[in-house]
């Protein structure tokens, strides 16, 4: 009981914020079908990978718009942020370690919500010196 109570909410909880990107629309198709922890756990692995991608893509993207400062204060708010979400999944793990298998499911699920408002973050910062969002 407690794990389907557990999967019905790391579920609901992605399926409310999952918008249009075609990753979360993958992620989400991956889900529904996803009936082991093993091919949960793949689910959020590939979107964690497609999302690293897209930060990769936005990161780049930003850093080719900015000056020499504000190269390095990105640079440096990256590798910030990197630790920090590191940091994060680990205390995650520490914290959930006696959670049995749906943990590791767990702490995958955030793993990608943190990738993905980072890209979020990044294409926002980027959009933000724009006159046309469309054109950044």
């Amino acid at each position: 009981m407690k794990k389907s109570v557990l999967i019905a909410g790391l579920l609901g909880t992605f399926a409310c914020h999952a918008d249009d990107h075609p990753v979360d629309v993958a992620e989400q198709h991956c889900l529904q079908s996803a009936v082991t922890t093993l091919a949960m756990q793949q689910c959020y692995s590939t979107a964690s990978r497609d999302w690293e991608s897209e930060m990769n893509k936005a990161y780049t993207n930003l850093m080719s718009r900015l000056n020499g400062t504000q190269k390095a204060k990105l640079r440096s708010a990256q590798r910030a942020w990197l630790k920090y979400r590191d940091g994060w999944l680990e205390a995650s793990k520490a914290r959930l370690s006696e959670g049995g298998t749906l943990a590791s499911v767990e702490v995958a699920a955030q793993g990608v919500n943190l990738v993905k408002n980072q890209t979020l973050a990044l294409k926002s910062l980027a959009a933000a010196g724009c006159a046309n969002p469309d054109d950044c």
